[in-house]
Order: C-alpha cells, then sequence, then structure tokens
C-alpha cells in the first residue's frame, strides 16, 4: 500500500482528552478515531492490527477443536431472567433498550445465556459433547468511568467461548487445554514474556475463583502478587494472605477507655492514642442477603477483603450495615463499633492478622470512645478460629510456601471461568447419559479482550518516538521511504516494492513528496517493524538502508541481503 493512497494522516498533537498512552499515541498515528468516552473507531491501520490478533485468537481456538459462531447484540430479556441476571443489582453494567412494541432487550455484554439458548435444540444425547463454541465479536459495557483509551472502553472487540462437557473430569481436560491454547495466543502476539496466568474472583460469572491472564506493566489497572521461585500467580483481590507477625515482649496493662471524637480512620486513631497502626483495630459491620448481621475485623493498615468474607461466609452478596442497625447492635453511631459487648445475634469473624498480639486498640462500641489495652483471653475471648478476610498487600506471606509476595502491576489481557452447571441448568440444557439418565452440563467460560491486548501491546512497547508493534500484529511488515524524486530512486523504490510485496511481504511504502525527516518520524510513530530507505546515495552502490524499529542503528544491504532479511524475520 502506497501512503499516497491512505486517507489517514498523522498528527504531531497529543490529544489533550487523553491521559494513556495508548490512545494518544493511536490517534495521533491514525490507528483509532475517538467518537465519545470509550468509544473507539478502528481506522484502515488499526483495523488491520485487530484483524491479525482476532486472526491469531481464531487459529488457536480452532485448534483445539472451536465451532465459530457470530451471536446477535440484541437479547431477550427473559433468557437472561431465568439466570437472574437482567436485575441491574446483579449486573451494573448493562445497555438497555425497548422495542417499539416495549418490549426490553439486553446489548450485549457477554453471552452465557444466549449461547447455551441457542445450543438447547442441539444438544441432547452424551455423543453430543463435549464441545467449544466461540464468537469474536463487539461487547457493550456501561462502564461508570470509561478510561485507560481502548483498555477500558464502552464498547470493545472480544473473543468469548464456551466449554460444555459431560463430567467435571472432562470439563478439567477443557478448561487446561483452553489455557494452554491462551498461553499460545499470547506468545504468538508478542507479549507472551511478560503474561501470566493468576487466579482471581469469579465477579457476576461465577462463585468459584477465575483464572486471568495479566501482562506485567507499570500503568496496569490490577495489582497481581507473585510467590517468589514458583509459579503461584494471585491478583490482589482474592491472594491468600498472612501478616507478618509482630513481635512484642510487653507486658498486658489494664485496659482503659479513651475519648476521641471525630477521628476517621486509623492512621488519625494511631496518632491520636500514640500507638503504631497495628495496634489498632478495624471492625465493619455487613449485612448478608439472608439478613444476618456480620461484625469483620483485620489489623490496622489493613482492608476488609469483601470477596474473602463472602466466600467465608457462603453468601452471595454483603452490603454494609446502615446506621440504625449499626446502633440497635452496638449502642453507637457509626464509627466506633469494636467487638466488645456485641449484640449476640451478630456473627463475628476475625482476620488472623488480629491474633498474637499485646494492648492493642479497639472501637468500645459507645459514641466518642475508644478502648486501649486489649487482650485476648483476658478482656475477649480467644477466638477459636481467625481466618484470613484481608486485601492481601506487598509483604504479607503466602501462607502454603512461607515465601513473602512479591508485588507487580498489570493489565488483564483474558481471563477464564468455571461455570459449573448454573447457566445450563438454569435454561434447561441437560444431556441424555449412555444409561438413558439426564445429566447436567458442566460450563467453562474463556475471554480475550482482542482490542484489549492492542492497547496492552502499545503500553508495554512504545517510546518516545512512538508505537512498536510485535512482528506478528504489525500492519505492515515494511515502511519503505524513497528519499527525494530522482528517476532512478523512484524506479528501483517501485522495483523493490513490488518484488517484496510478490514474496508475500506486506510493505507501506511512503511515496509522499515530503521531506525525509517528515518520513523518517512517520516511521517511527506507525511503529512498522521494518525501514527501509531507498535514496540517491545508497542506490550508488546498489544498497539499501535498512533500520529494524527497535534498534538505533541503521546498515546498508543489498538487495538480496534485505530480501533475505526481511524474508526470514
Amino acid at each position: 500500500m502506497k501512503r499516497t493512497e491512505l486517507f489517514t494522516k498523522t498528527s504531531k498533537t497529543t490529544p489533550a482528552s487523553e491521559v494513556a498512552k495508548n490512545a494518544q499515541l493511536l490517534i495521533r498515528a491514525g490507528y483509532v478515531h475517538k467518537e465519545t468516552a470509550g468509544v473507539y473507531a478502528y481506522l484502515p491501520l488499526g483495523l488491520r492490527v485487530l484483524e491479525k490478533i482476532k486472526g491469531i485468537v481464531r487459529e488457536e481456538m480452532d485448534a483445539i477443536g472451536g465451532q465459530e459462531v457470530l451471536m446477535t447484540t440484541l437479547q431477550p430479556r427473559d433468557v437472561w431472567e431465568k439466570t437472574n441476571r437482567w436485575d441491574d443489582a446483579v449486573v451494573d453494567n448493562w445497555f438497555k433498550t425497548k422495542l417499539k412494541n416495549g418490549t426490553e432487550l439486553g446489548v450485549g455484554l457477554t453471552h452465557e445465556e444466549p449461547i447455551v439458548d441457542a445450543l438447547t435444540p442441539y444438544v441432547d444425547s452424551y455423543k453430543d459433547l463435549p464441545l467449544y463454541i466461540y464468537q469474536i465479536g463487539t461487547k457493550f459495557r456501561n462502564e461508570l468511568r470509561a478510561k485507560s483509551g481502548i483498555l477500558r472502553g464502552r464498547e470493545f472487540v472480544m473473543k468469548d467461548m464456551y466449554s460444555f462437557a459431560r463430567t467435571q473430569t472432562e470439563h478439567t481436560e477443557l478448561y487446561e487445554k483452553a489455557a494452554t491454547a491462551y498461553t499460545k495466543v499470547y506468545e504468538r502476539v508478542g507479549i507472551g514474556a511478560e503474561t501470566y496466568r493468576a487466579a482471581a474472583d469469579g465477579g457476576y460469572f461465577t462463585d468459584k475463583y477465575s483464572d486471568e491472564y495479566q501482562m506485567l506493566s507499570d500503568i496496569g489497572e490490577d495489582t497481581v502478587l507473585h510467590v517468589p521461585e514458583t509459579d503461584l500467580w494471585y491478583n490482589e483481590e482474592i491472594a491468600p494472605s498472612k501478616a507478618p507477625k509482630i513481635i512484642t515482649h510487653e507486658s498486658e496493662q489494664p485496659m482503659e477507655m479513651v475519648e476521641g471524637r471525630g477521628l476517621i480512620g486509623v492512621e488519625p486513631l494511631a496518632k491520636f492514642l500514640k500507638i503504631p497502626v497495628e495496634k489498632t483495630t478495624k471492625t465493619m459491620l455487613y449485612e448478608t442477603d439472608g439478613g444476618k448481621i456480620v461484625a469483620a475485623a483485620v489489623r490496622g493498615g489493613y482492608e476488609i477483603n469483601e470477596i474473602k468474607l463472602r466466600k467465608i461466609l457462603n453468601v452471595k452478596t454483603l452490603k454494609l450495615a446502615d446506621e440504625a442497625t449499626v446502633r440497635r447492635v452496638t449502642g453507637a453511631e457509626i464509627g466506633y463499633a469494636g467487638l466488645l459487648n456485641l449484640s449476640k445475634e451478630v456473627r463475628v469473624i476475625i482476620d488472623e492478622s488480629c491474633a498474637s498480639r499485646t494492648n492493642f486498640e479497639m472501637g468500645s462500641n459507645q459514641t466518642n470512645t475508644h478502648t486501649i489495652n486489649v487482650n485476648w483471653g483476658r478482656d475477649l475471648p480467644l477466638p477459636k478460629e481467625f481466618y484470613d478476610i484481608k486485601m492481601a498487600r506487598p509483604n504479607d506471606i503466602h501462607p502454603d510456601s512461607g515465601k513473602v509476595y512479591k508485588a507487580h502491576r498489570s493489565i488483564e489481557v483474558g481471563n477464564i471461568f468455571s461455570l459449573e452447571s448454573k447457566y445450563s441448568d438454569a435454561l434447561d440444557l441437560y444431556y441424555v447419559d449412555e444409561n438413558g439418565e439426564r445429566q447436567s452440563i458442566i460450563m467453562g467460560c474463556y475471554g480475550i479482550g482482542v482490542s484489549r491486548i492492542m492497547g496492552a501491546i502499545v503500553e508495554k512497547f512504545a517510546d518516545a518516538k512512538g508505537l512498536i508493534w510485535p512482528e506478528n500484529i504489525a500492519p505492515f511488515k515494511v515502511y519503505l521511504i524513497n528519499v527525494g524524486t530522482d528517476e532512478n530512486v523512484v524506479k528501483i523504490t517501485t522495483k523493490l516494492y513490488l518484488d517484496l510485496s510478490k514474496m508475500g511481504i506486506e510493505v507501506l511504502w511512503d511515496d509522499r513528496d515530503v521531506h525525509p525527516g517528515e518520513k523518517f518520524a512517520d516511521a517511527d510513530l506507525l511503529g512498522i517493524p521494518h525501514r527501509v530507505v531507498v535514496s540517491p546515495k545508497t542506490i550508488q552502490n546498489d544498497m539499501v538502508e535498512y533500520k529494524a524499529r527497535t534498534s538505533d542503528q541503521a546498515t546498508v544491504l543489498t538487495m538480496a541481503e534485505l530480501c533475505k532479511k526481511v524474508s526470514c524475520i
């Protein structure tokens, strides 16, 4: 393709409304056009990148037996009501619309229910399973704050695949086969060395934990914790955690009530009481979906992890107790809750970080009052069991190995879930086994953010000059430049363009009549892997100038050397 045939142009101006590097560079280079916050159109160069990522994903899904479909964007309400996911209280990022006759429809954000519904006429026997069904298409999510360019949009391109198995053993085989395929995808798009499989929360898809694929990046929205010298990675939201012990040799002091008005947060409280933050205790009161009241306590400096707490309690939802409930069970206003003299109706869950402390602080369940020098066994009964309900922090300890976590920022580029039979049962999709018995179908779900991978790659590899595309997904392999309009230069450049094209090498020829410096700058900004320059100087010796986008050094090659080099890379 020639630059004079390409309608897009580059820009030296960074969009004022964009903070994310990926959006800034992709817009400047003419790869995408911003329609509105979180919504981007893919222009010719951007679409070529996107399609190459799709192609790699498609090949790897097909390789494990995936069958591709294309589901509808508009989805009927009744299918989603069968799994209790239509309600905004359950799934809060829906786009919804209505037909002229008032019929409500959802705008596709995921496709578990529609896929299962579509399979019901075709799957009824054990002979019909197992199956992988996948699609690559546009998803729509009503994000409260669209940010980070194409990393977190309201409209984005995604591959979602669903597996259907007869047994848990068969499901595990399918799950791990898909996981291996994911690893191959990330290797082929150029981020395999930076991407790790991390345990994570299942969100509204499943009550079980899931696996995320996280690409390490300083600008990432997520934090993953790694157990050194192992392949164990966790999203911080579910990482099992043991707090570093507090070593103390002090003797127990008399418990004492201290007045402390309007102190919000453990840091101001610790400063006021002149004690370390670790001696404070954060106690939060929750109400479960069954109406039970729970007091959860962690050591000062930690946050309560509601995902862990919900799983320990075996409940689907938790909410903070309202003011009236707090007053009823503690006798105090919000902010002064503790474990002393709580109502007997309250179930108490205490994090292990609260153990092994002497003379610690705790809310007194009296407004404007705190209690210091609290001790287990004397002032509070030592719990029969301590739990892990805290948000893990860097330098916490992995309980099983005893190793100290190392924290990394990361970008999620894919996820996989075990769905059990939640969706298949709800939508009446079963199979009949060899004995004529009706059995549940075990499902898995596998998502890859295609456009998100594109943005993540920009964030990972781009430099001060512009984009840098890995070989397999670059819009073109070679950026060809002719310096000047000398007849021989143009003739040789034309021949080289045609020769490379005949070899199946994709070439973008900058044939514009502009200053060479502008062409060189655009070559860097566009991020195409290989730059080739034909100039009056190079043709004197039947040579061309070659430079890799990732190198600062240019070399001079013969035509034969160039053709061999770019065809073998």
